[in-house]
């Protein structure tokens, strides 16, 4: 029989303190498995807002929806250097919108106008709303 090693307390600390240095070191690179992990996969991805959100809507599309529920005909629909609206009627009258200003104002004013120049047998060759008050020209 080989004769046995008796282990001293000192030994005993020493090789306690080993394994929880070692246990320590497992539990930090678990800790930090995990934290990576969440951070690559778990974490939301940032939002990013798009300027021209999908509840927004443009004045381009407001002007023809309103024209559309005013019955109120119209050749095309364009944007000057100026960024106001150039409304063309079917009858050739132009229509010049502010955006800076109501435009669903705007376009009922249009719409009053028409009616009572219709009235009045006359149509107008150009109406231009970028002024306190509209501008028409016969």
């Amino acid at each position: 029989m080989l004769p046995q090693k008796t282990i001293t307390k000192k030994q005993k600390k020493q090789k306690i303190r080993k394994q929880l240095f070692i246990g320590l070191i497992f539990i930090g690179l678990i800790v930090i498995f995990f934290i990576l992990f969440y951070l690559a996969f778990l974490q939301k991805t940032p939002e990013f807002f798009n300027p021209l959100s999908r509840n927004q809507t443009s004045t381009g599309f407001i002007i023809r929806q309103t024209l559309m529920e005013k019955k109120i005909n119209y050749k095309s629909i364009s944007t000057s250097k100026d960024l106001t609206y150039r409304i063309v009627l079917d009858n050739n009258s132009e229509v010049i919108i502010d955006p800076k200003k109501n435009v669903e104002e705007q376009l009922s004013s249009l719409q009053l106008i028409l009616a009572r120049l219709k009235i009045e047998g006359k149509m107008f060759k150009r109406l231009d709303f970028r002024y306190q008050k509209p501008i028409i020209s016969f």
